[in-house]
């Protein structure tokens, strides 16, 4: 494939993303500029956390003892914390902090959730009546602290018991009426943290994953050493012929419903992060819940027979949905491996193609899909 055909493709690719017109993408990317999709922005804006503080006890009324950082999972959510009070229960403030993240879509997220109370499903709820305030320009909003931490964390509570239970409440999440508002925007996308990809966010459908994953492509294609040249081909072909569940049945979604989705005590788990939330493919979801509950062990027929138990007792999956199950299910983990492509590069690294890395295995996909879709049609 020749450089200037690579270069085409990533117009087309920027065109379609951005809306520009071919020509204005091609110019725009010619001199060297970011060609940005629809709410892609630059960089997020740095919050101070005493400013907080003061913000939330002011607008509430309420006195905090203590705000932190979430850790979970290994990991520090810089921008959710824990917020303990001493008037009343925890709650999580989540601070919005890309100008990305504009305040109307952080109102839609409460929206969301507010519809999901109204049908008793187990989402983190609101944590006040007016959530959603805003500190130097960014949403912020407050939600109520779930007692438990991630039941996936731990291996007692890791089992089939927990992933049928998070595939059954995925199964009730897609059943649920459609409506408007908030809940009929696009969903079902992760939504990066802040720099991911050079800053860009990518939200919406979840087609958007595959935008993403080119994106950290295309920013470094002129960085990759001859040497490597092979491997970013074949990552850029996967993300070009990479399945997006266009056309494929509809429902509210959640943008990153894997074992960190749900907290609580197995038995009564709480699905929290809807910040992706929307409407969108319903297949994403559970192809990527399927992804993660086989992740370590491709041949772990409990933990998917569990998964398909579980969404099976609301959802009939198509035919459809079946035979394009194997193409979805690497969605999210190429996404990711775009991603960490990127960063090598970056670092001064030249990856090959006989590096298998990046936590990401084609044929994994593949055998988890294949086992699935035997037991959805059994």
């Amino acid at each position: 494939m020749s450089k200037q055909s690579s270069f085409k493709r990533a117009v087309r690719q920027a065109a379609r993303q951005s809306g520009q017109r071919y020509t204005e993408a091609r110019t725009a990317m010619a001199k060297g500029k970011r060609v940005y999709p629809a709410f892609g922005h630059p960089s997020a804006r740095p919050f101070d956390h005493a400013a907080l503080k003061a913000h939330l006890q002011a607008r509430y009324g309420t006195r905090i003892t203590a705000m932190a950082p979430i850790t979970a999972s290994g990991m520090t959510y810089s921008s959710t914390l824990l917020v303990q009070r001493d008037d009343g229960p925890d709650w999580v403030a989540r601070v919005f902090s890309s100008p990305a993240d504009k305040v109307s879509r952080v109102e839609g997220d409460a929206e969301i959730l507010r519809f999901l109370a109204a049908h008793d499903f187990p989402a983190e709820r609101l944590a006040n009546d007016e959530p959603v305030s805003v500190l130097d320009g960014s949403g912020v909003i407050v939600t109520e602290f779930v007692e438990g931490g991630r039941p996936t964390d731990v291996l007692a509570s890791n089992t089939p018991a927990t992933w049928y239970e998070m595939a059954s409440l995925l199964g009730r999440l897609h059943a649920l009426p459609a409506a408007g508002g908030a809940v009929a925007r696009d969903g079902g996308s992760i939504q990066p943290g802040p720099g991911a990809h050079d800053g860009v966010y990518y939200i919406g459908r979840p087609k958007q994953n595959l935008a993403a994953a080119m994106s950290a492509l295309v920013s470094v294609e002129d960085a990759v050493a001859p040497e490597g040249r092979e491997k970013f081909e074949w990552l850029r072909d996967q993300v070009e012929n990479a399945d997006d569940a266009e056309g494929l049945p509809e429902a509210l979604t959640h943008g990153n419903y894997n074992g960190w989705a749900a907290v609580g005590k197995p038995g009564n788990l709480v699905i929290v992060g809807w910040s992706g939330s929307g409407r969108g493919p319903r297949l994403a979801a559970l192809a990527w819940l399927l992804r993660t509950a086989a992740a370590r062990d491709p041949t772990a027929i409990d933990y998917i027979n569990a998964v398909v138990r579980g969404y099976r007792e609301h959802i009939q999956v198509t035919d459809e949905e079946l035979d394009r199950l194997a193409g979805v299910i690497n969605m999210v983990p190429l996404w990711m491996s775009c991603g960490a492509y990127q960063r090598y590069v970056r670092a001064g690294h030249t990856p090959t193609l006989d590096e298998r890395g990046f936590g990401w295995r084609v044929e994994h996909g593949k055998q988890i899909a294949a086992q699935a879709i035997a037991a959805l049609r059994s």
